[in-house]
């Protein structure tokens, strides 16, 4: 079912860098050390972006990388997203929450955060990297005394699927909800797909283990369906990439969404067009979104780019 565009996005995801101090295995944008693009926003130009939001009444921005907090001005940008009163969720590795820039984000409204953790300490540090579990935690355990919306933010994986109740115990025990993110063949993902991808058993545990936990936060096709292929969720069906949503990358190119960062269906740039001409050219995409059963990205992404979502299929089917 085709989807037209609203005037404006409801949300945004903004990928405000690539650089990050970690080089994760399956990293969506295939970010790390040093791989800052040279023409970033600066910002004063990210600024002009936000007013841009402010004026097309946004009501949240998504804010990720990259590790956002690299950023030397990420603070000040916050102040002026919140200042606006423009819901605001920051999504990062956890590693830069030092006191000063808890005392700086506690006085921040609306202002929320989600703290990556892929697995227990050995699943989690072998993706991430050695020794930044214990420094997640040691991150929760500073917000637990904080009054800052947190959430644990977990990239569902073959590695770690068999933990989610571990984890969500960790999140609980830190006052932390537990949001669980699909695992994308986008970015250094390509890649690992075959490595960290889920197999149908591992899918159907997923989707039966979420029926008992109605409070853990998902945000995509393929948690609209449970593990006998019944819709548990049905405003989660369709995809909103494009229509409710899209994604700007670090040098302000504008896209359905974070995972499908391919230069046919980029629309325009923030600063060279504008966010809002940017937007409107987001109608013309949408054809090569449409008709995918399950996450376009993924079936676009896949070994049959004009087929549906494979992992969809596995709820399906017990092939």
């Amino acid at each position: 079912m085709h989807t037209e565009p609203l005037s404006a996005p409801v949300t945004i995801t903004w990928e405000v860098s690539l650089g990050c101090n970690l080089h994760c295995d399956h990293c969506l944008s295939g970010s790390g050390p040093g791989h800052q693009r040279p023409n970033e926003l600066t910002t004063g130009e990210a600024k002009a972006f936000i007013d841009e939001l402010d004026e097309l009444d946004v009501f949240q921005v998504n804010i990720g990388g990259g590790e956002p907090f690299v950023r030397p001005d990420m603070l000040e940008l916050l102040a002026e997203l919140t200042d606006r009163d423009i819901s605001t969720c920051v999504s990062t590795n956890g590693t830069q929450l030092d006191a000063e820039t808890l005392d700086t984000l506690e006085a921040m409204d609306p202002l929320f955060l989600q703290v990556s953790l892929d697995g227990l300490r050995a699943e989690n540090d072998a993706i991430r990297g050695e020794g930044v579990y214990d420094t997640v935690v040691d991150a929760l355990e500073r917000l637990a005394d904080r009054d800052i919306g947190t959430t644990v933010n977990t990239v569902v994986t073959s590695q770690n699927v068999a933990d989610l109740p571990e984890i969500y115990e960790l999140a609980d025990a830190h006052g932390a909800g537990l949001r669980l993110n699909r695992f994308r063949p986008s970015g250094r993902g390509e890649d690992a797909w075959d490595r960290f991808r889920l197999e149908p058993d591992q899918i159907r545990f997923l989707h039966g283990w979420l029926e008992d936990r109605p409070d853990v936060r998902t945000g995509d096709s393929f948690f609209y369906l449970n593990a006998l292929g019944e819709v548990r969720n049905e405003t989660l069906k369709q995809c909103g990439a494009g229509s409710l949503t899209c994604l700007v990358d670090p040098v302000g190119d504008v896209y359905p969404c974070a995972f499908t960062q391919w230069d046919d269906l980029a629309a325009g740039n923030v600063t060279e067009d504008g966010f809002a001409a940017a937007w409107s050219n987001i109608a013309s995409l949408r054809s090569q979104i449409d008709g995918h059963e399950g996450c376009p990205a993924v079936a676009m992404g896949s070994s049959d780019p004009s087929g549906e979502d494979p992992q969809l299929r596995a709820i399906l089917s017990d092939d």
